[in-house]
């Protein structure tokens, strides 16, 4: 492949997330359109489950509860106020004890 060519698969296969700062070339992989419009309805269904887990589904039936670790590191994405709060505080208090521990207020 020309250098020109080259340079046109860059531009069309660069996948930039600008709310992440996330990039990814994927100019050198071997695949052709079709490959992604068959994958596309797969991607589709992955990230409505996605959107689901995200808002709160039950996604453990079994214990029935949520999952969301991921809220752990931003609550604010936490699916109800009241689950974003109790997260908030439990990080405050956490924080609170760990600096009590470091400057040797509780030993």
């Amino acid at each position: 492949m020309s250098e020109t060519g080259r340079w046109e698969l860059f531009k069309e296969r660069l996948i930039i997330d600008q709310a992440s700062g996330f990039s990814l070339d994927t100019s050198r992989l071997n695949y052709d359109n079709a490959y992604l419009e068959r994958l596309e309805p797969k991607a589709r269904q992955a990230f409505a489950a996605m959107e689901r887990l995200e808002s709160g589904a039950i996604s453990n039936p079994d214990e029935k509860r949520m999952v969301g670790h991921y809220w752990l590191r931003n609550p604010e994405v936490a699916p109800s106020e009241d689950l974003r709060q109790a997260i908030s505080a439990t990080l405050a208090k956490i924080k609170s004890f760990v600096k009590q521990v470091h400057s040797g207020a509780l030993v």
